[in-house]
């Protein structure tokens, strides 16, 4: 027998959640001891800091203290076969990427999961990815670069958090509009990305744009076709004549076969952490956006994000 579609299963959950079984009422989820959450990238990076104000949020929602662990590697792949593997009771939850857990798997079929082996309890963010570089650096815009680049074919490198990530997918988009050759450097997460090019390890990188600027470095562009909402200053790519734009979602997941009531709870917790005054401070000074979607939405967006990712690191020829 097939075994049912990633949406199709959302559906289906979302069912029963609503209208319940026929015999009797699921009991409420109310968990009895404290709650782990498997982060997928390492500490200080972007997704590490709103996991940690999520996390902190829905343990005061749920009664029981969420704890964050850090599974990073394989740009998501480590933390992503952990929450896939992991009893789908509700104590282990992940904060993660579309790309981690949908892409991965495209890149490397050897990977234990698939984007199926996951249940979306909710969005919480949607990342922007900056085009940077150290602030001694003797660039100061994106044409700079490029033509330095283009000056010594092969010589320059860049950084990124992960083979296939959105942030690889997003330097590769602008070597291919910059029409240069570049050096890819993989790092385990946005964080190490930081020192390696204030040290000259790397002449470039893309890592999320709030992260960059926090950190001092210089941006020479944003990855979108609109101005950062908080940083309109700092022009995008596609403006200054590059087609690159790259942004990623992600939120809250579980193992797979998580019963429709206890992922109910998860996901109220979730909503109701993204309302509170701690979350929304936390948001604001990381300078992202707040992006809540519900389980069912969540899992249609990633659905139609990885699609179009899959497409364009088999146009681009990225491989592991």
């Amino acid at each position: 027998m097939a075994r049912p579609s990633f949406l199709a299963s959302l559906g289906l959950l979302a069912l029963v959640a609503a209208n319940g079984p026929a015999t009797a009422q699921a009991p409420a989820f109310s968990p009895s001891r404290p709650l782990q959450m498997l982060v997928t990238f390492p500490p200080g990076g972007a997704t590490d800091l709103l996991a940690r104000a999520v996390a902190q949020a829905m343990g005061t929602e749920l009664g029981q203290p969420v704890t964050v662990v850090n599974r990073d590697g394989g740009a998501g792949s480590v933390g992503a076969t952990a929450i896939a593997q992991a009893r789908p009771d509700g104590y282990t939850i992940g904060f993660t990427t579309s790309t981690s857990i949908g892409l991965q798997p495209h890149l490397n079929p050897n990977l234990s999961y698939r984007l199926s082996s996951f249940t979306p309890v909710c969005q919480t963010f949607e990342l922007i990815f900056a085009l940077a570089v150290s602030p001694d650096a003797p660039y100061r815009t994106a044409a700079d670069l490029a033509a330095d680049a283009r000056a010594r074919p092969g010589a320059l490198s860049f950084g990124v958090n992960g083979t296939g990530s959105a942030a690889h997918l997003a330097m590769a988009e602008f070597v291919r509009a910059a029409a240069v050759q570049m050096l890819h450097v993989p790092y385990r997460g946005d964080a190490p990305v930081v020192p390696a090019l204030r040290s000259g390890d790397i002449v470039a990188g893309s890592l999320t744009a709030s992260l960059a600027d926090a950190q001092g470095l210089r941006l020479l562009g944003i990855f979108s076709n609109e101005p950062h909402p908080h940083l309109p200053q700092v022009p995008t790519l596609p403006a200054q004549g590059f087609a690159a734009t790259q942004s990623v979602i992600g939120g809250v997941v579980a193992p797979a076969g998580l019963e429709s009531h206890v992922r109910a709870a998860l996901e109220r917790a979730c909503a109701a952490a993204l309302r509170s005054e701690a979350y929304r401070t936390a948001a604001d000074r990381l300078r992202e956006r707040v992006a809540f979607r519900d389980g069912p939405s969540f899992g249609a967006a990633i659905e139609a994000d990885v699609a179009s990712k899959r497409a364009l690191l088999d146009e681009l020829g990225i491989r592991p």
